[in-house]
């Protein structure tokens, strides 16, 4: 208790310290006395204000794995595995178990987000913004900005906790223990307040911003997300008694409408069209993560190799041999592969039953047949990159002296970590014109938010409100800017699996899993598969063997899972919260 009232006393001085420190540098810090210069400096002053913004965004950690690159969430899925070497390392078949497997003293560390100290930080910037004296138009813009900042940071913990406290003022120095413990609010309470901070960050945001930076768009695109998890969780979660992990079922297409009407906002806006660039339908959906500052994408984490901030993506996605360190780590079930669809619209497991380590096939009719973005988004066996072959095969049959795709000689085996119980690895972000080093100095942006996520948030929205014409009209935009046939009517199942063909390996479908209700169907237990590749050196054919996971029957997914647990260790700071069920 002490602790906290402690720190909350010496909050304040220290939060205006650290502005003046982030906006002069090491210039003389010998004011006095120093807090309430400072205040009076801030208040006057926006530069010392964007110094304070500027902070906050830099803890935001918009990316899950600030500095990674490395969609660790979709391990939780049905969508990405990450083990990298072909029996699995045996340490990791424990860890890669316990990862989504909270207990009673807390979740781990890869899914946990307590934002408070940031929430803070926003909240003394709205309250200086309040009463400071500078041009009235970068007041509006700034809090616009500290609201934009704190929804997100409130949305990281709703999808996590479910209701949450909210903090919406600076707390004072003289505040009581009871003030400062304060309950959990309701989870509707909580999205409520998120859309409401995002309307007003939106009626204030410019329309254009420094890269980076939260503009009307960004608000617009989140409150789409926000929105349309809030009204997946009221329409298909149980109703809790305190609502403290429920949304009442009648507030869905109230939801839904917000969901709907800011997805089109972006859309309409003008200004984030898709990204069609490009020479071909492939290209045009690969370059889009790696084309830095393309139409499509609203807001990022953006990285500088001139200004120190990098992350390490190709580590842990190159295959090997590409300069990469611990590349290969990022790998595709086979499950996975069924999912997109072939080009002629036909489905994408149409050619698994050849997936029996007995009938031969042509690459050219199974794998590079299939939907653009399947091909955008994964190393493939044998697709050219960087001038060379990639090999995913465990062995080569017979003899012969057929080459590769590039003509290149073609090894035995393939390296060690690409022969993986994947058979694909992760292409996403991977930049093919970068020659990468062994340390992680990647520059590719990290994307929050991206026009292709609103063309689907839409349509599941105007599917729920039984706007058939608006959801299939949103969804087919999507597949034809790769060439995909139309479809002529959609189901929510045609759109749940357009989430995962369009926005694969971007930390999406853990969160849509969960907020569907969707994850115990998915995840329970499931037995995982992999593909382990063969190649006739003859001709080239390949034949392909399943794989069974080692973790596959290790990874639970229970109904208490749905909610993360506050853990021993939160609820001793503060006793007023109430655990969530099962803990």
């Amino acid at each position: 208790m002490n602790q906290i009232i402690n720190k909350l006393k010496t909050m304040k001085n220290l939060s205006y310290l650290l502005i003046l420190f982030l906006a002069i540098g090491c210039a003389d810090l010998d004011l006095s006395p120093t807090d309430m210069i400072a205040e009076d400096a801030v208040k006057k002053d926006p530069k010392l204000v964007e110094a304070f913004l500027t902070k906050i965004y830099a803890n935001a950690n918009f990316e899950p794995n600030e500095g990674v690159g490395y969609p660790r969430q979709d391990h939780f899925t049905d969508g990405v595995a990450g083990a990298e070497f072909t029996l699995m390392a045996p340490w990791q078949n424990g860890v890669k178990a316990s990862y989504n497997i909270p207990t009673a003293s807390g979740a781990h560390s890869r899914l946990v987000k307590w934002q408070y100290p940031n929430i803070r930080s926003c909240n003394e910037v709205i309250e200086i913004l309040n009463n400071a004296t500078f041009d009235p138009a970068i007041i509006k813009t700034q809090v616009a900005e500290a609201k934009f900042l704190r929804a997100f940071m409130y949305l990281e913990m709703a999808k996590r906790y479910g209701g949450v406290p909210l903090e919406l003022t600076p707390k004072s120095v003289d505040s009581t223990p009871e003030e400062l413990m304060i309950p959990r609010n309701t989870l509707q309470e909580t999205y409520d307040q998120i859309i409401s901070d995002l309307s007003a960050a939106s009626a204030d945001l410019p329309g254009t911003a420094l890269y980076g930076k939260a503009t009307k768009w960004a608000a617009f695109g989140l409150k789409s997300r926000a929105a349309l998890y809030a009204a997946r969780i009221a329409k298909y979660h149980p109703q809790s008694s305190d609502g403290l992990t429920s949304i009442p079922a009648g507030s869905a297409n109230g939801y839904y409408t917000v969901a709907l009407a800011s997805a089109r906002a972006v859309i309409d806006g003008g200004i984030h069209p898709l990204y069609t660039g490009g020479a071909n339908m492939v290209d045009r959906f690969e370059k889009l993560f790696y084309e830095d500052q393309n139409s499509e994408i609203i807001f990022a984490e953006a990285y500088s190799l001139t200004l120190g901030k990098t992350h390490s993506h190709s580590i842990y996605a190159l295959p090997d041999g590409f300069k990469a360190g611990w590349g290969s780590n990022i790998h595709m079930y086979l499950a996975s592969d069924a999912r997109f669809e072939h080009q002629d619209g036909s489905p994408g497991d149409k050619h698994h039953a050849k997936f029996n380590n007995k009938t031969w096939f042509d690459l050219e009719e199974v794998i590079y047949t299939k939907d653009p973005r399947y091909l955008a988004t994964l190393f493939t066996p044998e697709e050219i990159f960087q001038g060379r072959e990639i090999w995913f095969h465990d062995n080569t049959v017979g003899s012969g002296t057929v080459k590769g795709r590039a003509g290149n000689a073609v090894p035995k085996r393939a390296p060690g970590r690409n022969r993986n119980r994947g058979g694909r690895l992760v292409q996403k972000r991977t930049n093919p014109a970068i020659e990468f080093p062994a340390g992680g100095t990647d520059e590719v942006p990290y994307i929050v938010l991206r026009t292709g996520e609103m063309y689907l948030n839409g349509s599941e929205a105007a599917h729920e409100l039984n706007l058939p014409f608006q959801a299939k009209g949103l969804l087919n935009k999507l597949r034809d800017r790769v060439g995909m046939p139309a479809k002529t009517s959609v189901t929510l199942d045609d759109i749940k699996n357009e989430r995962f063909v369009e926005l694969y390996g971007e930390n999406h479908r853990y969160w849509d899993l969960r907020t569907w209700k969707d994850a115990e169907a998915e995840l329970h237990l499931v037995t995982k598969f992999g593909t382990k590749w063969y190649r006739r050196a003859s001709d080239g054919m390949y034949k392909a063997k399943r794989w069974k996971w080692n973790f596959s029957q290790n990874t639970p997914f229970l109904e208490k899972m749905y909610w993360l647990p506050f853990g021993t260790g939160k609820l001793a700071q503060n006793p007023n919260l109430v655990e969530n069920p099962g803990y």
